[in-house]
Order: C-alpha cells, then sequence, then structure tokens
C-alpha cells in the first residue's frame, strides 16, 4: 500500500498497476476507496452483452481526480493473453492528464504478464506498480444458453463483469460470448445434464444414464430445492435403504422410477446387497436394470465361491416383481439347462414349475438336491412319509408307504415304471382298500366336539408328507387317520360326511380340484404333458393349511378336520390306456367308471353302486381324456383318504441330540439317544425313508437304534405321534473312531 500512497503523491500521471489475489482483493478494493479514490466499473461501460467501451471509460479516468479501476483485469483474463500483455503494455506509459488511476488487476495470467513488462523495461519499477501479499487468483466462469435457467445466474458480458468487481471468483452468466482465448477457467452448459454437474459437484454419473427429458426435470428439481439433490430424494420420498425397497420403486418409467435409480448409482459404495451392487456397477440406464438383475446371475457359475451369496441376495431383490418378468427370465435361462437349475428361486410360479419340469430333464437326484434348499416345499412334498395309523395292519402300512413314495416321483419325473404297473394291476385283481376303515367308520369314532370341517376336495395321501411339515412351520399339532372313500370315487358318493355337518361350521374348498380338471394354468395334458400343476397343488394346500391356522388361532374352533371326499390319479392320465373291451355306455369321469352293463369280461373291474369301476390305470372307450389328474377310479391314490385332526401345537418343544456325532462299522449299528424337554407320547425317527421307533429311558430321554452301519451325515426327523417336531444332523464315524475314543478316554 505504500507503493500507492508514494504514486498518489508523485507527479506521474500514467496508470499505477496494482496486481492483487483473490482473498486480497475485497480488502484492498475498500481500502483504497476508504483513501478517497473513485472506483471506476469496467462493467458500467458495456451494453448488455456487448464488449465494454474502453474509450470511454479512459476519457472518465482522465478526468480530475484520482480513480479507482476495477473489472479490468477480470475483462482482460477473459479476453485472453495476447490482448492482456498488448492492453498493459500501451497503458504503461498512457498519459493520464493529470489525473492519477490505480488499476487493480486481479486475473488469470496477469501477475506473469505484468513481470514480463517488468522485465523488458527496467524503468516499469515500483513507481509503477505493486503486488498484494498474496497473488493466487482461480476464477471460472461458466456460460449457459437463455434456454436453461440456473440459480442466480447474470445476464450478459456486463453481469459477469459486475459479479467479479464485487469480488465473485466463479460466475454463472447467460452470455453469447465464447471467450475461447481466455486465460481464466471457462466452462460451457449447454444442457441440463451440465448444469445438474455444475450444481452438483460431486455428481460422477454420465449423461447416459438418462434422456433429455429426465435430466431436464432433475435439473428442475434442484433449482427448487436450492441445489441439494439429497432434499430433491428426499421430496420424493425415496427410502433410506435403498435396496429394501427396490422390488416398489423398479416398477414403472416414471420420473421417481429414474430418480431412483439415479440415487442408487450415486450411493453404489454403500449397498449392502453385493448382487445388485454388482448389478448397478453394469447397468447405466434405468430401462436395462431390471433385465439386468433377473440376469446377472447367469453370468456366475453355481461353482463360484460367491454364487450362494448373490443367489440369495437375488433372491429378496426380485421377490416383488412382476410374474411376467420372471418367465422372461426362465425362458433365457434354458440356454444351459444344467447350470439353468442353480439359478431358479421358489419366489414365482415360474421357477417353480421349472423346477418340476426339470425333474424331466435332468437327473433326478441332482434336481432333488437343489430342490431342497430352493424350493422347499417341492421338497417336502417328495420326502419320503411313513404311513402310521394303528387302525392299519403293518403290512398295508408298509404297502402304503412303499406305493406312494413310488408314485410321487413317478408323478414328479413324468413316466411310469413297468414294475408298478405291474403292482397296480396286481392291487387291481387283489385289493388291499377293503381292509381300510372307511371315512365313515373315522367319522363315528372320531372327537368332533369344538371341530371345524375343512373338506378339501380331491386331497389325496400323497400330500401327507407335504401337510406334516408344513403344519410344523405353523405351529400345528396334527393326528392322521388314513380311510377309504366309496366307490366309485367320484364326490356324488363321497359327500355324506359334509352334507351331515352343521353348515355354520364347515367349508367346502374345491380349489385343488378344479386344478386337477381345469384348464387354467395351462395344466392341460395335450397342451403340456409335463406336471407343473404339482406346484399349483402345494400353493392350494399351502393356502388352505393358513386359512386353517388363522381359524384356530382366533379361538373360535378347538380343532378343525381336514378331510378329503377321494384322491386323484396322475399315472392313469400319462398311462393313455383304453381299454379294448366294447362298450355301448358313454365313460364318465375321464373314463375311470360308468354304469354297469352286463355281460362284461374285466379283470381290473369291480362292481360298486352301480358302477363298473376301474382299479388299473385304463379307461373306457369313448370316454373324455381327463386334462390333469382323474378319479372315479379304485387305485390307492384315487380311493385312500386322509383324515386329518388339526390343532396348534404345544409351545416350545425343544427334540436335541445328546451327541450329534456317533459310530458305525460292519458289525455296530448307530444309535441315537435324543433329549426333549417335554414328555412326547409316542415318538420314532425317520433317516432317509427309513422309520425307527424309540425307546424310552427316562421322562426326557429316549433312545433310538438304527440299522445304518456306514459312516457320512444323515438327517433325522423325529415325530411325535404325526406331529413333526424337529429335524437333527448327526455324524457317523467309522468304528476305528469308536476304538480311538474309548483309547484316549483312559487318559
Amino acid at each position: 500500500m505504500y507503493e500507492v500512497i508514494r504514486y498518489l503523491q508523485s507527479e506521474i500521471f500514467t496508470p499505477f498497476f496494482y496486481v492483487v489475489g483473490d482473498n486480497d482483493y475485497v480488502a484492498v478494493m475498500d481500502d483504497l476507496a476508504a483513501k478517497g479514490l473513485i472506483i471506476i466499473y469496467t462493467s458500467h461501460y458495456c451494453k448488455a452483452d456487448r464488449q465494454p467501451n474502453l474509450d470511454a471509460m479512459f476519457k472518465d479516468i482522465e478526468s480530475q481526480g484520482s480513480k479507482l479501476v476495477v473489472g479490468f483485469g477480470e475483462y482482460l483474463a477473459l479476453s485472453g493473453e495476447r490482448d492482456t500483455y498488448n492492453w498493459l503494455a500501451k497503458l504503461q506509459y498512457h498519459n493520464l492528464k493529470g489525473s492519477k488511476a490505480v488499476i487493480l488487476l486481479r486475473g488469470d495470467g496477469l501477475y506473469s504478464t505484468v513481470k514480463t513488462l517488468q522485465k523488458n523495461d527496467l524503468r516499469f519499477d515500483a513507481k509503477f506498480v505493486c503486488y498484494s501479499v498474496d497473488t493466487t487468483v482461480g476464477l471460472s466462469l461458466t456460460c449457459i444458453p437463455k434456454s436453461l435457467t440456473i440459480l442466480s445466474a447474470c445476464e450478459g458480458l456486463r453481469g459477469i463483469l459486475a459479479a467479479f468487481e464485487v469480488g465473485q471468483r466463479s460466475v454463472v452468466a447467460i452470455t453469447a460470448n465464447e471467450f475461447a482465448d481466455a486465460s481464466m477457467e471457462i466452462r460451457s452448459i449447454s444442457t441440463a445434464y451440465d448444469g445438474i454437474k455444475y450444481l452438483v459437484p460431486t455428481f460422477t454419473l454420465t449423461s447416459d444414464c438418462g434422456n433429455d427429458e429426465n435430466w431436464n426435470e432433475l435439473l428442475s428439481a434442484l433449482i427448487a430445492e436450492k441445489g441439494s439433490i439429497d432434499r430433491v430424494f428426499a421430496s420424493y420420498h425415496l427410502p433410506e435403504d435403498l435396496a429394501q425397497e427396490f422390488g416398489t420403486f423398479i416398477k414403472g418409467n416414471a420420473f421417481v422410477n429414474w430418480l431412483y435409480f439415479i440415487a442408487l448409482k450415486m450411493s453404489i459404495s454403500d449397498i449392502g446387497n453385493s448382487y445388485l451392487h454388482r448389478v448397478l456397477e453394469k447397468t447405466v440406464c434405468l430401462d436395462k436394470l431390471k433385465n439386468n438383475v433377473l440376469n446377472e446371475i447367469t453370468e456366475v457359475s453355481h461353482r463360484d465361491v460367491v454364487f450362494d451369496i448373490l443367489y440369495s441376495e437375488r433372491k429378496k431383490i426380485i421377490e416383488n416383481f412382476d410374474e411376467h418378468d420372471v418367465a422372461d427370465f426362465v425362458n433365457n435361462n434354458r440356454v444351459n439347462i444344467a447350470e439353468s437349475l442353480f439359478r431358479l428361486t421358489d419366489v414365482k410360479r415360474s421357477e417353480r414349475q421349472e423346477f418340476v419340469a426339470l425333474f424331466s430333464i435332468l437327473d433326478k437326484n441332482s434336481v432333488a438336491k437343489r430342490v431342497e434348499t430352493a424350493y422347499p416345499a417341492l421338497s417336502d412334498y417328495l420326502s419320503p412319509y411313513t404311513f402310521t395309523d394303528p387302525k392299519l395292519s403293518d403290512e398295508l402300512r408298509k404297502l402304503l408307504t412303499d406305493y406312494f413314495e413310488d408314485y410321487k416321483w413317478q408323478k414328479v419325473l413324468n413316466k411310469i415304471d413297468e414294475s408298478f404297473v405291474s403292482k397296480v394291476e396286481g392291487l387291481a385283481n387283489n385289493r388291499q382298500y377293503p381292509f381300510m376303515r372307511s371315512r365313515a367308520e373315522i367319522f363315528n369314532v372320531i372327537d368332533k366336539d369344538g371341530a371345524f370341517l375343512y373338506w378339501l376336495d380331491a386331497l389325496g395321501v400323497e400330500f401327507l408328507g407335504y401337510i406334516q411339515k408344513a403344519c410344523k412351520k405353523l405351529g400345528l399339532s396334527i393326528a392322521i387317520h388314513i380311510g377309504r372313500a366309496e366307490l366309485p370315487t367320484i364326490t356324488s358318493k363321497n359327500r355324506d360326511f359334509f352334507d351331515n355337518w352343521d353348515e355354520s361350521s364347515r367349508i367346502n374348498d374345491k380349489s385343488l380340484d378344479e386344478v386337477k380338471h381345469k384348464d387354467n394354468g395351462g395344466y392341460n395334458y395335450r397342451g403340456n404333458c409335463l406336471p407343473i400343476h404339482i406346484e399349483r397343488e402345494l400353493e392350494v394346500i399351502a393356502d388352505s393349511l393358513s386359512k386353517i391356522s388363522t381359524f384356530l388361532a382366533l379361538r373360535k374352533y378347538r380343532k378343525v378336520l381336514l378331510v378329503s371326499d377321494h384322491g386323484a390319479s396322475r399315472l392313469s392320465v400319462i398311462k393313455e390306456q383304453d381299454e379294448k373291451y366294447e362298450t355301448d355306455t358313454k365313460g364318465k369321469h375321464g373314463g375311470r367308471c360308468c354304469a354297469v352293463f352286463k355281460p362284461y369280461d374285466l379283470p381290473f373291474a369291480t362292481e360298486e353302486n352301480g358302477f363298473l369301476v376301474l382299479a388299473n390305470y385304463g379307461r373306457f372307450r369313448g370316454s373324455r381324456a381327463a386334462n390333469v389328474e382323474v378319479h372315479g377310479g379304485a387305485t390307492l391314490e384315487e380311493v385312500v383318504v386322509p383324515v386329518i385332526e388339526i390343532s396348534l401345537a404345544k409351545p416350545n418343544i425343544v427334540v436335541k441330540l445328546v451327541n450329534e456325532t456317533v459310530y458305525a462299522d460292519h458289525k455296530n449299528y448307530v444309535e441315537l439317544e435324543l433329549y426333549s424337554n417335554s414328555k412326547l407320547r409316542n415318538v420314532r425317527v425317520t433317516i432317509r425313508g427309513q422309520t425307527y421307533e424309540a425307546v424310552r429311558i427316562g421322562d426326557n430321554h429316549l433312545r433310538i437304534v438304527t440299522d445304518i452301519k456306514r459312516a457320512g451325515t444323515y438327517q433325522a426327523d423325529v415325530f411325535d405321534g404325526d406331529d413333526l417336531v424337529g429335524s437333527l444332523t448327526f455324524i457317523a464315524q467309522g468304528g476305528s473312531g469308536k476304538i480311538d475314543n474309548a483309547f484316549n478316554n483312559l487318559f
């Protein structure tokens, strides 16, 4: 400042250059103005967006008095290095005609230009120039067209210089000037996307993440929220946990859906779902996001160490997807059938049906193993069920256990073993069902006090294993009675139990029967021979059990009786066997029965209630083929029916293995010891389809002797009566382990 005072007191009448930096600019300007210098604003000599009239400005400077010129340095920085040098070289000897003028020079490149002038002319010393303590300058100008409006934008070159003159370092302006040679930073905003980048410096997404309409709407929202993108997200009610609400916000192409996508992309490092993180890294635009979420799993081998994590995290995401989206994925997933098995989940019908279909294509053990974790409901259906009704003979219990185990597998595999056909035909000649109690006999002795009757039409005993496990999950206790339907196995002959029940406490649910007879769902055997209807059957039964659970939870009824009128046969449909016997009577019910006519020679038929009923897998010629499954005949799957007592289970039953590691060899069977926190009444354990009875060795302990002699890992399902009370895993080690353990115990 001393140099300026000396200049003002001297007889020098050429301009004095005061080079200042950003940090000193305002203080220096205020200090000089306080000393009585009249401020000359370069901006005042501009008309809108035109160049300043410098001749007029210097004419005013030359008038009497001392002047402080501001804005001129910034104008030179906009003009470029060459113009800056020429102007300053010209002004250093400009005659002010008796006046004084301090030109405040702030602008990129001005410091070096003035230093060059001094170097070239040694007379240009401290009498003509000085520098502030900090001469660092970092000016910038952001230019926008008139078509865009951004927060507090200046108008034209006049507005630009005026902003710089009051000390602004970064200026936004609507201007047609291009400033191609400027020495300061010039940014041009020609699109809404550029405007967003300016308003949100941390915004790093590329422009192809959205279209012009998207960016324009976001820019408007940003302006409304004073440039805060977080407030924009909040104004559209985007959730804090973005991944949690993926299924909700991914539906549609409205602005809020796109904004959700942008929020995901901006927060990618904070996304806890590693599968979604992986997808977002590869996804540029919203249009591709849903497809990429569905299909990215196909890029990962099921043998990859991260596959299981990615699979489970993807499953959470697609739960709220539309069925048609997932169906499209299922179709695209069939390129490599063996690999496709591992990508399917059980969240959508199309996937569940695909699991069923794959049993007809791939090795059944491979599919069954995957189904165990990926589609537990189907695995529960296929799990062995041991018939234990004490009213059945040992021989009949074993027959039914083996028969329905084979039946279920043939149903899901969509084929019939000839050995099974022989068994069915043998049973047709030597029928076993007369040795079972009729449903009416069961109803005569069953406790019906406080009971609600739930008739699920066409529920066969093939589903008992599935029902058993489903009831365990729902906290329900069951008691299963096995009976027989009346022949023929048609509803009109098997509904007396319902008709005789109080109307206020009964339901007739036909949804399962409709699956077996209707074309709905694409289940018609002529259109699609695969047994994909199994998926729907399991869903119907699950829904029914859920309703029953609700009835019981409301405590209006003490128990629910789940009852069926008859079963149904899928294998009879697959067999497509027309009986050769000619009859003048049209077959009914898929040809499984017809009115009695004389004479007849049908070794696999029985005469009952005025009907001829087939007990093999044939159908009367001329009858209409069944759509999905059929009943009316006398095979075990049509005749054997359950009566299931369902009530609320006792809470907090805990069953544990005393030792999870046991020993086996060719001489010693595996023995298990169980602990239960409650005294159980009739305990048995099923291991790999084989059932073992437990022997009580105390109020809380039981022993099970198996016929297992091979080392391995085994799962044991523990039953108390018909209730599944626990599933346990144990390891059977070789006999040498037992010897070594005994030896070690000596020490």
